[in-house]
């Protein structure tokens, strides 16, 4: 927070992982936000601090299978203890994201509630010329992911359907909209992982089976297809999204998403995304936890930089260009620095 006060930032973007989470007791968990947010304060008095969701936000209700094994699910009642209503409570985020996952194609009861709300943890806002999409991967989200077939509840990095659904039209609203000329996307789970997270994320180690269940049955996308669709929308359906801002990996890494880029899995017998221009994919979970090293993936070429040190990523933005500048805040010492538009 002092280094993004002394370059005088406009506004500060942190997707996911303020707390260590997982935890069963909602005071407890309140108590870890309470925390996050006194070591921030005395900054964000002036520059606000935009927050979305990822992994460790989780709160859970922990049960034993029939083998004796730990199972983790999100809290319920969903309107009372779930992490997505305890996140409401503890941040104050725009409203203007879609209501939940109900009356989807897979809600099981259309006359009640079954799903907690997207409010304020999936939302989007503007400053100047730029807008961002803030999205949550791990909205529903059951731990213990080998069990999601008979808990029900959805896995770690996968957009579900409602939600996806309101990217598109936050996408198409933004394309018309004249006083806005870039785009930046922001979700805690890379779409292509690069260290540390290979086994989940939007990859599952090339697994495509791998995808949420409700009310004892799967939704109708793996986890790859369902990537794929998100980028379809970022790329090919949009001409002013300029990057996809990811955390989750503890790391820093630049990586250039285009046609030559290899995504797919060998033996892959599904639709095959055309990705008809460049986009970039700029991770950064690199604020204090134990670092990742970088992965060998079928992808690896299109990385254009990689860096285990601490790392604060700004964007200066002026009219139609963008240059992008990283830091390690602990040193002060320049990581990156590169002209993206």
């Amino acid at each position: 927070m002092k280094k993004t006060a002394v370059h005088n930032a406009a506004f500060l973007q942190f997707t996911g992982d303020m707390i260590s989470g997982y935890s069963d007791n909602w005071n407890e968990q309140k108590l870890q936000y309470h925390n996050f947010k006194n070591v921030l304060e005395q900054y964000a008095h002036y520059i606000p601090v935009n927050v979305g969701m990822g992994n460790h936000e989780a709160l859970n209700f922990y049960f034993a299978n029939e083998a004796g094994e730990v199972v983790m699910i999100d809290k319920f009642r969903f309107g009372a203890e779930s992490a997505e209503t305890l996140f409401a409570e503890m941040f104050v985020n725009p409203l203007n994201g879609p209501e939940s996952e109900d009356n989807s194609k897979y809600d099981p009861d259309p006359e009640n509630r079954d799903f907690p709300s997207y409010k304020e943890n999936v939302f989007s806002y503007t400053y100047g010329n730029i807008a961002m999409i803030v999205l949550n991967s791990d909205y529903l989200y059951a731990p213990t992911e080998d069990q999601v077939p008979k808990t029900g509840g959805n896995i770690h990095g996968y957009i579900m359907d409602n939600q996806l659904q309101w990217f598109k039209e936050e996408i198409a609203k933004y394309e018309k909209d004249k006083n806005i000329d870039h785009v930046f996307v922001t979700i805690h789970t890379p779409a292509f992982p690069n260290g540390g997270h290979s086994g989940d994320d939007m990859w599952y180690k090339g697994n495509n089976e791998i995808r949420p269940y409700v009310a004892g049955k799967p939704v109708d996308k793996g986890i790859i297809e369902r990537r794929d669709e998100f980028l379809d929308i970022m790329i090919n359906k949009s001409s002013k999204t300029i990057a996809l801002l990811c955390g989750d990996e503890h790391n820093y890494n630049r990586m250039l998403i285009d046609s030559r880029t290899n995504i797919y899995p060998d033996g892959w017998k599904w639709e095959k995304l055309k990705i008809s221009r460049p986009i970039w994919q700029i991770t950064n979970g690199s604020a204090g936890a134990p670092y990742y090293g970088q992965e060998e993936l079928i992808w690896s070429s299109s990385v254009q930089f990689f860096a285990t040190q601490y790392a604060l990523v700004f964007f200066h933005i002026n009219g139609n260009e963008i240059e992008l500048e990283v830091i390690n805040p602990d040193t002060g010492e320049e990581v990156d620095k590169v002209k993206i538009r």
